[in-house]
């Protein structure tokens, strides 16, 4: 489903088509070059995009007539926005035909965007003919490993140093510039924490807590705390929610209030808990929904005034992690409503949003979307083993296992870890990627699921998501956190 701006606008009459087999058949078959326009919900530069360049009438006929113009948002997509990011959103990045790139750019004003097209257009005719390097591309020719390596302590030294080095010993958070909820790198420190009894890590993590509790990231108004800040002490917030930063703050707040028995962190959860439960909670579904975003009353931009929308898609990797949240605060508030709603949710994903592989999709609107993402499966995979752990119910376990078979047979990369989507596609999808940061938590489900059910494959096959990352992390940056999580819990179960 095409979404478009809030505020008036004419980006619709442009003709729009989905990432798809059919979009590039088009275009192959017309000889026009593609436009991937790739948004984010939420982005109010994405949203001036449609207002402004989207609408201006000779855009729109040369989109028309000479182009082929693919929408897609991030989040419903983030296969295509991990290949095609730049530098954030809007990302428009122009390819041949045959899906190779010609060039890419951010937000541009009308003017500027026209005659962007025009370049493209007439290059675009003079270079007709180019072959595609993505077409010649066999991911079976890479070669198997030779020698199966073991975790060591090492990797998880460098990725606790380089998260220390970036953790903000005066503000909270991570880097020195724009502040964002890093909840993976929170759980890693936590861990790091739990297993040596350093306070440094969990001085990092309250402190980190205790500045956005205080901070304009905090609404003060509807509660829960906004996705970013442009100061670096938590000031100057963009005003948007997402479910899954949420939920990873509010399992954050929970660990830290198991850790230190300080009600602070409990009343920081309440607060996280009764926002969603209030705002991005349907009932209909038993779900959560994708994120609230805030627009400003005066499109120009004046006064403080904000209407507020909702993106009613429900993501599969945000309800999980949401799950697993509410599970954990069921047990450590003690309240039997949270681990209903978790329990609801994860029977409608199981139900409503599995294919008939056995995959599951990426999101739900009016119908199931976009199947066979690694993320989604080890999410809610994790999820799965902490609702049999919290009920002792054998069926989320073997759930859990059916889970663990997809992603064994369709994205186990025979050179070591886990392929990111689970069927090639057009252009740089024919290119199936092995991510730190998804298998960081599909090593965590493989392990998870092995202490579960006592099983040695499901070791071994934890230990096959570690074989690609074996050094160098600090390319990662911040990203690291997730896979150095499942490096400690590796370490602790030798």
């Amino acid at each position: 489903m095409l979404r478009f701006s809030p505020n008036p606008n004419r980006a619709h009459l442009i003709p729009w088509m989905e990432w798809s087999d059919e979009a590039f058949r088009v275009a192959r078959e017309q000889n026009k070059p593609v436009m991937l326009y790739l948004c984010a919900f939420w982005c109010g530069y994405c949203q001036r995009m449609d207002q402004e360049a989207f609408s201006e009438t000779e855009n729109i006929a040369l989109l028309k007539a000479y182009f082929v113009s693919i929408r897609a948002e991030n989040a419903q997509r983030p296969d295509i926005d991990s290949r095609y990011n730049q530098n954030g959103w809007p990302t428009i990045v122009f390819m041949t035909p045959l899906g190779d790139p010609i060039v890419a750019t951010n937000y541009m004003p009308a003017d500027q965007f026209e005659d962007l097209l025009l370049r493209v257009y007439m290059g675009h005719q003079q270079g007709q003919g180019n072959a595609s390097a993505i077409a010649a591309y066999d991911e079976n020719a890479a070669v198997p490993l030779q020698i199966i390596a073991q975790p060591g302590q090492a990797q998880l030294d460098e990725i606790t140093a380089i998260v220390m080095h970036l953790a903000d010993k005066v503000n909270g958070g991570y880097g020195d510039g724009q502040k964002f909820i890093q909840p993976e790198a929170n759980d890693f420190l936590l861990a790091r924490y739990e297993a040596t009894r350093d306070p440094k890590y969990l001085d990092q993590v309250r402190l980190t807590l205790n500045r956005m509790r205080a901070g304009p990231i905090h609404d003060d108004k509807d509660g829960a705390y906004f996705r970013t800040t442009t100061g670096a002490d938590w000031t100057r917030p963009h005003r948007e929610k997402l479910l899954g930063e949420e939920a990873g703050l509010l399992s954050n707040c929970l660990r830290v209030f198991k850790t230190t028995q300080e009600p602070v962190y409990a009343e920081m959860a309440d607060d996280i808990i009764r926002y969603l439960n209030r705002k991005l909670y349907d009932p209909d579904k038993g779900s959560f929904y994708g994120c609230e975003d805030f627009i400003r009353t005066f499109p120009d931009g004046s006064g403080e005034e904000f209407s507020t929308i909702i993106d009613r898609c429900i993501y599969t990797d945000a309800n999980a992690q949401t799950i697993r949240a509410y599970l954990d605060a069921s047990l450590l508030l003690g309240k039997e409503e949270y681990k209903e709603a978790a329990l609801s949710a994860l029977e409608f994903l199981w139900t409503d949003c599995r294919g008939p592989d056995g995959g599951l999709f990426h999101y739900h609107d009016d119908a199931p979307r976009v199947c066979g993402l690694l993320n989604d499966q080890v999410q809610l995979g994790l999820a799965l083993l902490i609702a049999h752990a919290v009920t002792g119910e054998a069926k989320y376990l073997d759930r859990a296992k059916d889970l663990a078979e997809f992603v064994l047979m369709r994205l186990k990369n025979p050179s070591g870890g886990y392929y990111d989507i689970c069927t090639p596609g057009q252009a740089f999808l024919k290119l199936r990627l092995t991510l730190i940061e998804q298998n960081g938590p599909a090593a965590s489900f493989f392990l998870e699921l092995a202490r579960a059910t006592g099983e040695k494959r499901y070791r071994d096959a934890a230990l096959w998501a570690y074989q690609p990352f074996q050094a160098d992390f600090k390319e990662y940056g911040i990203h690291a956190a997730s896979f150095g999580i499942a490096l400690g819990k590796w370490s602790q179960s030798q």
